[in-house]
């Protein structure tokens, strides 16, 4: 370690190298590491594991549209539109980079202060301030009680349901007492909710203008308020496009949230590798490839092996390994065909071959990409919980070597079983990567690598993580990352109760296609479920879909597999072994 003050250090006493905190977070905030050994603490943690939800897709009317689940960024939370839908209802229902690239810039600081002088107090915050600190700031149940006093009856609005499988978000939000207002496209599948008493309010706003959004989302947004007659609490959102439009409505409406400035910084690759340098952490080489006759000049910069990948979020479409000049100029041209094919939805593309015709991307997205040194190492994933400039919690889950030259997951276990020195350092990394770029409160996934030459950071993600990263951390740590959501959007104090010890050892696999074709049944995979330690065992895409391997291109992920055992190692043994029956079963033809 060197002898600048760690991002942990400062989050334990109360001490962070750009702000002073106004609250130190306690030696609780995070789980002990380099653990073989679970506690018996899951009863009195209130965790039912039977009542942990399924994070799979669900069937929609014939009227409603819904994201499917993209086979390519399921831990980082990407959706992607079905490709039967027309271009005139993916216009009208989904969030798109061309309403993202239409907003405007934030608020000026006199702009904010007009807006603070004329907003009151939301009434959860007026609640808080009636309360003794003390108590709201313990890390205890008694102190997630008070906290959950206050987020109980707050007005919070969401942007974008997501697709079906995140239904549990907002089943969780009404168990605690949250009114939710959902605003989405108009025949998004989330309306169904306000029909059975799930969300207090639909909002359906045509996406179509992308010019307009933000104000008449603006001006549904304070309709609604006075219908439901409730000041609001807080707006937020789980999906990665909708993040920039949230940060600008919670700025407009006086709301708890970070700076749009913020949260585009976290979104741009180059402007996040940026914001390390000029804050002294560890960066690799880099450089902006807009154009094909810039990609000598970011050879002999950057040198190789190397990565490049697209600016802006896209799963793991675009990133890919270059060895030498002649591959990063067919792979330059390669990403840049897919991407302009692709299909755009949510933070996430859907790839094209490069061939087809009738992607949406093309003028939605910048096809200006990011070369940087190849990392090594193990990658892994760092969730993080910010509250009031403290990291009050932050767990690392390590994630399996990946399949290059794509970089497609493969699996993930949790608790870590990386050197206890290598976790802290992953976590000071990911908590100071964090308050480099200007959070200071909220839920983070973040991705990073421990390279030869130490903690690296691949992407801050500025919300919660997808897939089973919820499941994991309430199963495995105590911590329910949407409640985590919800407190940091309605301005409430965070201070998680966390298990001094895991609670489970899980693995997870996902089965990426051992050969390019299409997919028969999977139907045999009922048989798995069933097994002893198995909590998962499902497909990622539909029977009759065209799949790839990867010789052939990106790979297409076909089952998600998760499990759990007396120990991390246990746990990634019986994954391991479990996924090769899988493989060895699956029809291709």
């Amino acid at each position: 370690m060197s002898g600048i003050r760690s991002a942990l250090t400062s989050a334990l006493t109360g001490v962070a190298q750009t702000f002073k905190p106004k609250v130190a977070a306690d030696s609780e905030a995070f789980p002990c590491l380099d653990v073989d050994t679970v506690t018996s603490e899951m009863e009195s943690m209130a965790i039912n594991a039977a009542r942990i939800p399924s994070s799979a897709p669900t069937h929609v009317g014939a009227d409603q549209v819904d994201y499917t689940l993209s086979p390519y960024g399921r831990r980082s939370g990407t959706e992607a539109v079905p490709s039967s839908l027309s271009k005139n209802s993916v216009k009208s229902n989904f969030l798109t980079q061309d309403v993202i690239g239409s907003l405007p810039k934030g608020l000026t600081r006199t702009e904010k202060e007009a807006v603070a002088a004329s907003t009151p107090l939301s009434p959860s915050l007026n609640l808080l301030n009636s309360l003794p600190k003390g108590q709201v700031f313990k890390r205890s149940a008694a102190g997630v009680a008070l906290r959950r006093s206050v987020l109980r009856g707050s007005v919070i609005v969401f942007i974008t349901a997501g697709y079906t499988g995140k239904r549990f978000i907002f089943e969780r939000a009404k168990e605690l007492g949250v009114r939710s207002l959902v605003v989405d496209g108009p025949d998004s599948w989330a309306k169904t909710m306000e029909e059975e008493g799930v969300i207090e309010r639909f909002i359906p706003l045509d996406m179509s203008d992308s010019d307009t959004v933000l104000d008449r989302a603006l001006e549904a947004i304070l309709a609604a308020k006075k219908a439901v007659g409730g000041d609001l609490d807080g707006v937020l959102s789980f999906s990665e496009m909708a993040q920039p439009l949230v940060a600008r409505l919670a700025e407009k409406l006086g709301l708890q949230g970070p700076s749009p400035e913020v949260v585009d910084a976290a979104r741009d690759k180059f402007a996040t590798r940026k914001c390390m340098e000029a804050a002294g952490l560890p960066t690799p080489r880099n450089i902006l490839i807009e154009k094909a006759e810039d990609i000598e000049k970011a050879a002999e910069h950057v040198g190789f092996p190397a990565v490049i990948k697209p600016i802006f979020g896209a799963a793991s479409i675009g990133v890919v390994r270059v060895d030498d000049l002649a591959g990063l100029r067919a792979k330059h041209a390669e990403v840049c065909r897919q991407m302009s094919s692709a299909r755009v939805v949510d933070g996430a593309l859907l790839e094209g071959d490069g061939e087809e015709e009738g992607g949406n991307a093309g003028g939605w997205i910048q096809t200006t990409l990011m070369m940087e040194e190849y990392m090594d190492g193990p990658e892994v994933d760092v969730d993080v919980v910010m509250s009031e400039g403290q990291a009050v919690y932050g767990a690392v889950t390590d994630n399996w070597p990946t399949l290059e030259p794509y970089f497609n997951e493969t699996g993930a276990n949790s608790p870590s079983i990386l050197p206890s020195a290598q976790q802290r350092e992953l976590l000071e990394l990911s908590v100071k990567s964090v308050q480099a770029l200007g959070f200071s409160a909220g839920v983070f996934h973040v991705e990073c690598k421990y390279t030869s030459r130490g903690a690296r950071l691949i992407e801050v993600n500025c919300r919660m993580g997808g897939g089973l990263v919820r499941n994991t951390n309430l199963l495995v740590w105590g911590v329910d990352l949407v409640e985590e959501a919800l407190l940091a959007a309605a301005g409430i104090p965070s201070r998680p109760n966390v298990a001094s010890r895991p609670l489970r050892c899980l693995g997870e696999y996902l089965v990426n296609a051992p050969k390019t074709g299409v997919l028969g049944d999977l139907g045999f995979l009922r048989e798995f479920a069933e097994r002893k330690g198995v909590l998962l065992a499902k497909p990622c895409v539909a029977p009759g879909s065209k799949v790839v391997c990867v010789a052939d291109g990106m790979p297409t992920w076909l089952v998600e597999l998760q499990v759990e055992a007396d120990t991390p190692r246990a746990a990634v043994a019986l994954a391991e072994a479990l996924s090769k029956e899988i493989t060895e079963r699956i029809p291709i033809h």
